[in-house]
């Protein structure tokens, strides 16, 4: 998503969650102003980050940035994204779940698969949400399509384990609403 894009987006990610039969705690001026965001990140504290990550953060999680610096909070499982100056690598913000996907990435499972999607690309994954409902956001970056965007996923505790549930930061931003939007009208 580019900027305008981003901006179109979150205000309508805004006005669903703030809508009426959430359950949302936020300051009085958020429902005023219907904007779940923050003020934009400069380039200089993206740039920043990156330099303190060693990497490129892809172009929708840059240009998402650009529009909010963090994001009060996306539905039912992930509280919140991380303001671009607290996203880090898992094994810095989350030394815990860092340990289990070591443990996992070892493990003599049946399947490659299974240890390669919760031990490897857990373990190499950078952390934009803080805990919520026992879950957090991930992104690989060595996992890449086409456009540069890394996969994303949650990792939940009540899962069982990681579900990479998106090719880019912007896909797993549409699949959260769509699932906010679909329990809080309590469908299926």
């Amino acid at each position: 998503m580019n900027i305008e894009q981003w901006q179109q987006f979150l205000k309508h990610y805004s006005i669903e969650l703030l809508d009426e039969y959430s359950n949302i705690e936020v300051d009085e001026e958020v429902y005023q102003n219907q904007w779940m965001g923050y003020e934009a990140a400069t380039e200089t504290q993206i740039v920043e980050a990156e330099k303190r990550l060693g990497i490129s953060l892809p172009n929708s999680l840059r240009n998402f940035y650009l529009v909010t610096n963090g994001w009060r909070e996306t539905g039912c499982f992930i509280y919140d994204i991380l303001p671009v100056e607290e996203i880090d690598w898992l094994r810095i913000r989350d030394s815990d779940l860092y340990g289990i996907a070591c443990e996992l990435e070892e493990i003599q499972a049946t399947s490659n698969e299974h240890r390669y999607q919760q031990g490897t690309q857990v373990k190499r994954s950078l952390a934009i949400s803080s805990w919520e409902d026992a879950a957090i956001w991930l992104l690989d970056p060595a996992e890449q399509n086409a456009q540069g965007e890394w996969a994303g996923g949650r990792w939940a505790s009540w899962n069982p384990a990681m579900k990479w549930t998106a090719t880019s930061f912007a896909e797993l931003m549409k699949l959260e609403l769509e699932d906010f939007i679909r329990l809080r009208d309590g469908e299926q």
